[in-house]
């Protein structure tokens, strides 16, 4: 134990004792390891964000989408009487039909359709989400004052749309008419932006009825569905249901797909997954030329400090105890680089969300270890090099060559 303080101590006087080296010879230790604490806390933001998202939609929301199975994939229907700037959503076999069998099902509460068209207003394209009355408990959909489309020729804006359109605020817009080919349509409700971080901030979006939004894009078929399961708990056996129903009205073919929650997150989660470890990967070749610079500035130090192990050794030292005390003394470099790196990983992480909503992050204990264990693995593997050479010089021949 003695011996062990012993080199300890001669370990820290020697880096001590020429700070400024040791100082930059840990930069890139530093920065490896706050990349690789950066990193994987966006990874851990975003999949929290997602996993909280999903959450607020509820377990039991199940989304039918089109083209699986070799659907085809149509276009929408022509507008004949269409003007420049006006799009419909890209159209494929699903109908209202469709949405109304999915509603009747026992195992679902409720089911609506959902189409997305761009409308030219007083020479300007505006994105709607067609959608039915059920949509808003379907889909937790947030409105800053007013209520949501009940009928036909009810429009529910952004607060960004109804300043632009009908230049007055959330409040005084509700009641007031807009004229889209030539029909009135009476604005009900102003959605409300989301106020949270991440990737869904701001996200607010304008609404009307499913057929208006057909009819004056001229599209057939609406672009999802989604419902409500019944039994959160038994919410695959509803995607079952839902999928048997659509087969037999499309005539047995399964040109859509059913998508429950927990499959969606799984998605999500296996893709932050592989973009973190991949990008953590590149990080840690910040790593590697950091412990590269470790060995090269030790094998240096062993060079310059020949007369020293001679001298130790020629006193009793054995090869052991010099090797250790160059080997801790790259450990050492490694890890205090290692510390300074997660500080200022997790600074940065911390400071990121404050300069842009759109960033999350969640410095993660995993995250931490991970570094450490890093910081310490290199110390280990590029310190064993100059070690070996340091405890093979014999003290003869070292005192020689000073």
């Amino acid at each position: 134990m003695r011996k062990a303080l012993q080199i300890a101590g001669m370990s820290l006087s020697a880096l001590f004792g020429n700070w400024a080296r040791s100082i930059l010879t840990t930069l890139g230790i530093v920065i490896g390891v706050a990349a690789v604490i950066l990193i994987m806390s966006l990874g851990a933001g975003v999949q929290s964000q997602i996993t909280g998202q999903l959450d607020e939609l509820g377990p039991n929301l199940i989304t039918v989408a089109p083209g699986s199975g070799g659907a085809s994939e149509a276009g929408a229907a022509p507008d004949e009487g269409g003007g420049p700037g006006e799009s419909a959503a890209a159209v494929s076999t699903l109908t209202t039909k469709d949405a109304g069998a999915v509603a009747k099902l026992p195992s679902v509460i409720e089911a609506s359709s959902s189409v997305s068209v761009t409308l030219p207003i007083e020479g300007a394209g505006y994105s709607f989400t067609g959608v039915d009355p059920s949509y808003q408990e379907i889909s937790s959909v947030k409105l800053q004052t007013g209520r949501f489309v009940q009928d036909d020729n009810e429009l529910v804006l952004t607060a960004a749309s109804a300043k632009d359109l009908l230049n007055s605020g959330p409040e005084a817009s509700v009641g007031e008419t807009l004229a889209i080919r030539g029909e009135d349509y009476e604005v009900v409700g102003i959605s409300r932006e989301s106020t949270g971080g991440g990737f869904a901030a701001g996200a607010a979006s304008s609404y009307m009825i499913t057929g208006d939004a057909l009819s004056l894009s001229g599209a057939e078929n609406v672009s999802q569905i989604t419902a409500l399961a019944k039994n959160p708990d038994a919410v695959d056996a509803t995607a079952r249901d839902i999928s048997a129903e659509l087969k037999a009205a499309h005539g047995g073919a399964e040109d859509f797909s059913v998508t429950t929650q927990e499959q969606l997150l799984s998605s999500f989660t296996q893709i932050t997954n592989v973009l973190t470890i991949g990008l953590t990967g590149i990080a840690g070749i910040s790593l590697l030329v950091g412990g590269i610079g470790v060995m090269n500035i030790m094998l240096v130090s062993v060079t310059e400090r020949t007369r020293e192990i001679g001298v130790r050794k020629a006193l009793g030292a054995s090869n052991a105890d010099v090797l250790s005390q160059f080997l801790l003394e790259a450990v050492l470099l490694s890890v205090f680089g290692g510390l300074v790196g997660i500080g200022v990983g997790v600074g940065v992480s911390a400071l990121l969300p404050t300069l842009s909503a759109n960033l999350a992050t969640a410095v993660t204990l995993n995250s931490v270890l991970i570094a450490s264990g890093a910081s310490v693995l290199i110390g280990i593997i590029f310190g064993v090099l100059p070690a070996y050479r340091s405890a093979g010089l014999q003290p003869v021949e070292a005192l020689r060559r000073e």
